[in-house]
């Protein structure tokens, strides 16, 4: 992919290209919020990794520009924040994903993988589909079969974090992160109790178990009969 780095450290951004070099991504660096708007919006880039604190235009400010500017490549935030307001700002802005620096080039390279994976499945009518099951993001409808699900919201989007990423793990942790908006893992284990409660949904006397449980690391969905 053809990435560009938003940071203003540049022996920071120096490191991060080496290291996404060595994945087999190209880059191109940009030091400040205004320079990031200009490649962003005139070069062709297949994602952003976005700083937050930038000189001249903030990291927020430039995600939520380029998002009003109709550009949709993938935005992960990067930063030294770490708590959670700041994150809910970031993703409010139109990021898709928040690490917290310094991050991994392999776990930025997982990431712009898996949101690759989600916009795949995702066309532009909002629907997804796994097996017997679809989801339709747009009207916040789900099926099995045919057949409606009535699922509360919480209940929806755990569905449809499991179905983006069909026959893959999804981890607790990404659960938390992308459906609850955590960057913690809560005390009590909320995703095993939202898990039980969309299997007792889609599942009929007699039907199959899609959800496969990975112990001590999360879920699978599987689009196998």
């Amino acid at each position: 992919m053809r990435l560009l780095v938003v940071e203003d450290d540049e022996r920071a951004a120096k490191q991060l290209v080496a290291d996404l070099a060595e994945l087999g991504h190209d880059t191109v660096v940009a030091p400040d919020g205004r320079a990031a708007l200009a490649i962003a919006t005139d070069d062709k880039v297949d994602a952003i990794l976005l700083d937050v604190m930038l000189p001249y235009v903030d990291g927020v400010a430039v995600a939520r520009l380029l998002r009003e500017r109709r550009l949709d490549m993938p935005i992960i935030m990067l930063t030294a924040l770490g708590d959670l307001d700041q994150r809910l700002v970031g993703l409010d802005a139109g990021a898709d994903d928040y690490l917290v620096k310094p991050a991994a080039a392999v776990e930025i390279d997982a990431r712009l993988r898996a949101i690759a994976r989600r916009a795949a499945r995702a066309n532009e009518s909002g629907i997804m589909t796994a097996g017997d099951i679809e989801v339709n993001e747009v009207k916040y409808r789900a099926t099995r079969a045919g057949r409606v699900l009535k699922l509360q919201k919480l209940e929806f989007q755990v569905l449809c974090e499991l179905v983006r990423n069909t026959n893959s793990i999804v981890t607790r942790q990404m659960l938390y992160q992308n459906v609850w908006k955590y960057d913690f893992e809560p005390t009590t284990n909320i995703a095993e109790s939202y898990i039980r409660r969309l299997r007792a949904q889609i599942n009929l006397p007699g039907e199959r178990d899609p959800i496969q449980t990975i112990r001590g690391v999360g879920y699978r969905l599987s689009d196998q009969g």
